[in-house]
């Protein structure tokens, strides 16, 4: 009977340990690719849109380089996705032990200063949409690593709506590329800024484009008028598009998402993958192949 109710134990942890895994999962916090190992050396397998949730397979693994690896399943089967550019959530939690330790209180949190320019606590852009779950809570907690410091931020005090893009006007974003970003949002006049968690946390922005990065823009996203990148606007035909950033030298990628195109890294860049490219220009087309977003993402992982 003894060893009986063992394996009943046994079993039933087992099956809870399993329930657990099914709820884990990785969300995408940026644009980002899924390779077929743990490690940039490996062969794309799909590339995802943030916000994207994906089932965790319970396997991670450390590169060379100290980056952690989530295995997670794709509609192109099982992968490898980079933590820097994804977040483990819903994680199954340890097997209890046979004995348990008698509960010792815990110390209680160190209170923490409520930002005094109120930054943190702008209303997120398409609120249900676009970052609109990754804004900084006006109470964050420390970070495990010393966070960088913060770009300075314009003198104009944000705004609580996003401005429109001047009539008339079209920007070529491609020239802003890795540029330093308060330069770049000032030359082109985005007061607005937030700051979210993410690779490139600095955001300043309008209701058609956002600008965001650490000391250098990172990461371009235009889903409005008034602004091109190669040429590219929102509106465009996919085909007409497709011939402007051939044309610009950039290369074609295949993606079960959208239309990929791979930027070439300058000889200065800090990044760059086994195949010379540093980030990744995503076209989002609708049903009639008309572009209605542009996402140019850099590679961190």
């Amino acid at each position: 009977m003894k060893h009986r109710a063992l394996r009943i134990v046994a079993a039933a942890l087992a099956l809870l340990f399993a329930w657990g895994m099914a709820l884990a999962e990785v969300r995408t916090t940026a644009s980002v690719n899924v390779r077929s190992g743990p490690g940039l050396s490996y062969d794309i397998v799909a590339t995802y849109q943030e916000n994207k949730s994906l089932t965790y397979l319970g396997e991670s693994s450390t590169d060379d380089r100290g980056v952690v690896w989530y295995k997670v399943s794709t509609n192109n089967g099982d992968g490898w996705v980079s933590s820097r550019y994804s977040e483990l959530k819903g994680e199954a939690a340890p097997t209890a032990e046979p004995v348990v330790a008698e509960p010792t209180a815990e110390p209680a949190p160190a209170a923490t200063e409520k930002p005094a320019d109120g930054l943190a606590g702008l209303p997120a852009l398409n609120a249900g949409g676009l970052f609109a779950e990754s804004i900084v809570n006006e109470n964050p907690a420390p970070a495990e690593e010393p966070a960088q410091a913060p770009v300075e931020v314009p003198a104009e005090a944000p705004v609580e709506e996003p401005q429109l893009p001047q009539p008339g006007k079209t920007v070529e974003l491609s020239t802003y590329y890795r540029s330093d970003l308060v330069t770049a949002a000032n030359e082109i006049g985005l007061i607005s800024y937030r700051q979210v968690e993410s690779e490139a946390p600095y955001q300043y922005y309008d209701a058609a484009l956002i600008l965001a990065g650490n000391q250098n823009v990172e990461n371009i996203v235009v889903y409005g008028g008034g602004y091109e990148v190669y040429g590219v606007h929102v509106g465009m035909n996919v085909n007409e598009a497709m011939a402007f950033l051939n044309a610009a030298g950039l290369d074609y990628m295949a993606s079960p998402n959208g239309v990929s195109y791979e930027h070439r890294a300058a000889a200065d860049a800090p990044f760059a993958d086994e195949n010379g490219h540093d980030s990744c220009i995503n076209l989002w087309v609708d049903a009639d192949d008309v572009v209605t977003e542009i996402d140019w993402s850099t590679y961190t992982g």
